[in-house]
């Protein structure tokens, strides 16, 4: 067998089902070998960058490394952005990458690729020889896995077509799940909770399948629940779910978050985001139980961090309150449960459009007409802009993964390429992108032509304010003219169509009608390009 063969049927053993990728002379005999074999589905896209992008997407929503490849030189130059993603937001991914020959000095293609991807903050993993390659793939998976971080596999291209023996026993990166907190440090944290009047339940992304664990937890001392935005929906359908702790808590979970005394956050990094730059936190008793001790940036210090399973360390601290007989807080009551139900009810109700300018449409209440018209169980990729938090808002989720996030890194023009991985992982249920224009013509419009050939359940809305947002404002602020930050585009649904796509373009009523009509009818993927005034953008 030959090494790109076998490269292939490695990649398939370790567990990848799908491979984003494009080719060049560096990977194509593998990427060959691996469609010829049958060993899993393979997405080609247009940009290197959005197959790393895809292969992130693909990690977020299903939950597991995600798998791209490229070729060598400019190839892994122009994914060093989406690498930056993807180890700020501490995501299991492989890049498979060629490299040049060690000794062809004159390739225009050759560069230093460890020192490129050393820049990135990824791992770097060598393919030394023919006879220990799958040895040392097997090595890249595994280190994505427990290290939570993007490798790249370095793969020489003048040793693609030496001859291997056989394929080596090689296995999946395994599910390592701690033993609960113990100790005198679970002690000391159960110490804190009992003694507390008001406590908080505050899940993250890493508590995300320990729901039933932390309502349990939340019943037994009485207390209100609440996400980071990236659990958004973990505890939907609890009477006590404050929704989202942070920026876009609505007013009555700032009212409690604020009144609460003790605070315990299960997989949570306690970012500034979360804690509106530690206002939430101030003067608070705060317990951090993490699933594991993987450094990332935690912004607001903690009183307590403990490391261990956060099921089984919810459950052991409701068996050492049991032991001690400690009674509830009587922090949650019917008056809370009354004010959030209240809440419920105020955001169903559609606000009257305000005046814009002509040929757009005001963007909080079209927003909420085209949420209304989507399926409720639905998967949400927001691409990076100054319309982010009001998609956030007026688009949730139903369940954490339903959540693809793309602004780790703050680049904008991240969102199609991870729909891309998105809609080709979670195919039971429709991807929505928000996207801005200027993001959009970064990285977007080339890369529809996947979207299209794919043929999946995809809907595009494109927030064209005509301008780069955060520069628009910025320029507003000073009372300095805007021209720089204005953006001469192409019509959006008119490039959408000649494509192959569905599109609507809506600039008033009648058109945001047909709009939410034609998502209601759509057959394959579909963009709406949503005219709004710059002037009136809700940050």
């Amino acid at each position: 067998m030959k090494l790109h063969m076998a490269l292939a049927h490695g990649v398939s053993r370790l567990g990848a089902t799908r491979l984003y990728g494009l080719v060049g002379d560096a990977n194509l005999f593998m990427v060959n070998a691996y469609i010829a074999a049958g060993l899993g589905t393979y997405v080609a896209c247009t940009h290197e960058a959005n197959a790393v992008l895809a292969a992130i997407g693909h990690a977020q929503a299903a939950g597991e490394i995600g798998v791209a490849t490229i070729t060598h030189g400019p190839a892994l130059t122009n994914v060093v952005t989406a690498l930056a993603e993807g180890v700020k937001g501490g995501i299991p991914l492989v890049v498979l990458c060629g490299d040049t020959a060690p000794g062809d000095m004159q390739h225009l293609q050759k560069i230093n690729q460890r020192e490129v991807v050393a820049a990135s903050g990824a791992l770097f993993v060598e393919m030394r020889r023919p006879d220990t390659a799958l040895v040392d793939l097997e090595r890249a998976f595994h280190l994505a896995a427990i290290r939570r971080l993007p490798v790249v596999f370095n793969m020489r291209v003048d040793l693609q077509w030496a001859k291997v023996d056989g394929l080596p026993d090689l296995s999946p990166p395994a599910v390592v799940t701690l033993a609960a907190a113990s100790g005198q440090a679970l002690e000391d944290a159960t110490g804190i909770l009992a003694s507390a009047r008001r406590p908080l339940i505050l899940a993250g992304r890493g508590a995300i399948g320990a729901r039933d664990a932390l309502i349990a937890l939340a019943d037994r001392i009485e207390a209100p629940v609440a996400t980071t935005l990236k659990a958004q929906g973990l505890f939907r359908g609890h009477p006590f779910d404050l929704g989202i702790c942070g920026g876009l808590s609505h007013p009555t979970a700032i009212t409690t978050i604020m009144q609460s005394d003790c605070i315990l956050a299960f997989g949570a990094s306690l970012s500034k985001h979360t804690t509106e730059d530690g206002a939430y936190t101030r003067g608070k008793r705060v317990v951090q139980i993490l699933p594991d001790g993987e450094e990332t940036p935690r912004l607001d210090r903690p009183t307590m961090r403990l490391i261990g399973d956060i099921a089984a360390t919810a459950q052991a601290m409701i068996e050492m309150l049991d032991m001690a007989e400690i009674p509830g807080s009587r922090a949650v009551d019917p008056a809370l449960a009354a004010a959030l139900a209240d809440e419920a009810r105020a955001r169903e109700i559609l606000p009257a459009p305000a005046p814009t300018a002509e040929g757009t449409v005001d963007f909080v209440p079209a927003l909420r007409r085209l949420n209304n018209a989507l399926p409720e169980d639905r998967v949400l990729v927001a691409d990076l802009g100054r319309f982010v938090t009001t998609a956030w808002r007026h688009l949730p989720v139903t369940r954490p993964r339903d959540l693809v996030y793309t602004s780790h890194f703050g680049a904008i023009g991240c969102g199609l390429g991870e729909a891309i991985g998105t809609m080709s992982a979670i195919t039971n249920r429709p991807t929505v992108l928000v996207a801005g224009d200027g993001g959009f013509l970064l990285s977007g419009l080339s890369e529809l032509a996947t979207v299209v050939r794919d043929g999946a359940d995809l809907v595009i809305i494109l927030c064209n304010d005509g301008s780069y947002g955060a520069e628009h404002v910025q320029f507003t602020n000073r009372q300095l003219p805007t021209d720089l930050s204005m953006i001469v585009h192409p019509d959006f649904a008119a490039v959408a169509r000649a494509l192959g796509m569905d599109a609507v373009s809506v600039r008033d009523e009648t058109t945001l009608e047909q709009a939410c009509i034609a998502i209601r009818q759509r057959k394959g993927p579909l963009l709406i390009d949503l005219h709004l005034d710059p002037e009136r953008i809700e940050m």
